[in-house]
């Protein structure tokens, strides 16, 4: 088996601005927490096994440098300056507000130019020895103290609660994970998403594609869906992996990081907030 242990660090703070001292004078809700993005460190991998080897690398095709740590690429389209609220259904077509009245968000616009939250990218190889023909290695998530212990952790754990992380694996099928069980508490929870007239409930999002903006489920599911479970040398696989793996073949991984504006937890009480990503892939080969 291969374990590959990746590391994503991305902090988020407030960023004073002259136009929104109005707003943020008084409570700011969901759809006004502005945030900076910092710092996003690397990646890095570790290898378990000198027959089954997972690699990593910043760039692909002739560039690939398959390594132990490398930097994460971002690849928004603009210089990304800060993380704005967004929401999303399928990390494809993005949403923001862009007016607020008496409170509530009911002016909205799709994202240009990936403006506002984080989109990054690795690229990742399989090598096998002596494989049987046709095999690939399966890939999954891995959260035990051998990948770096917890995916996710933030100063206060409040900004978690409202942000989403988003993978899609080349030939794979995208995935929105939350990154956190936890809810905020009284009023740091606040429902005031309005289309069309209609007040969105908790576990909506907003989904733009085709120009159209309508209201759509949350996708987001758990990290234990996707995440090994390991007791002592005895290791649990979850039912469906990230991808499947060709050997030798370079793919990309594509990684999303935003606050989604329609979860309520997505208020005044994240902003100042940081947090710690700590990405882990493992790989094992496919039965």
């Amino acid at each position: 088996m291969k374990k590959l242990r990746q590391r994503i660090r991305i902090w988020s703070v407030l960023v004073t601005m002259l136009l929104l001292l109005v707003s943020l004078t008084a409570a700011t809700y969901a759809w006004f927490s502005s945030n900076r993005v910092v710092n996003t460190d690397k990646v890095r991998t570790r290898s378990g096994s000198e027959k089954l080897e997972l690699q990593v690398s910043r760039a692909g095709g002739s560039s690939f440098q398959g390594a132990e740590e490398a930097p994460i690429t971002q690849v928004n389209r603009t210089e990304l300056t800060r993380l704005m609220p967004v929401s999303t259904a399928d990390l494809q077509t993005f949403v923001y507000n862009q007016n607020t009245t008496d409170g509530d968000a009911s002016g909205f616009q799709t994202v240009q130019d990936e403006s506002y939250y984080y989109h990054g990218r690795v690229y990742l190889r399989a090598l096998g020895e002596g494989q049987p023909e046709g095999s690939r290695m399966a890939l999954y998530l891995d959260q035990g103290q051998e990948s770096g212990g917890a995916l996710a952790s933030a100063d206060s754990g409040l900004l978690l609660n409202a942000a989403r992380l988003g993978l899609v694996p080349e030939d794979g099928t995208p995935v929105i994970f939350y990154l956190s069980d936890r809810q905020n508490s009284g009023s740091d929870r606040v429902s005031n998403t309005v289309l069309n007239g209609h007040r969105l409930a908790e576990g909506k999002v907003l989904n733009g594609t085709g120009g159209t903006i309508r209201e759509a489920n949350d996708p987001a599911v758990p990290l234990s869906g996707y995440t090994i479970e390991k007791n002592g040398q005895n290791i649990t696989l979850p039912k469906q992996p990230l991808a499947y793996l060709e050997w030798n073949r370079i793919y990309s991984m594509d990684i999303y990081f935003y606050l989604e504006g329609c979860d309520p937890d997505c208020s005044d009480a994240v902003s100042f907030d940081g947090a710690d990503i700590h990405l882990a892939f493992y790989g094992v080969l496919a039965e």
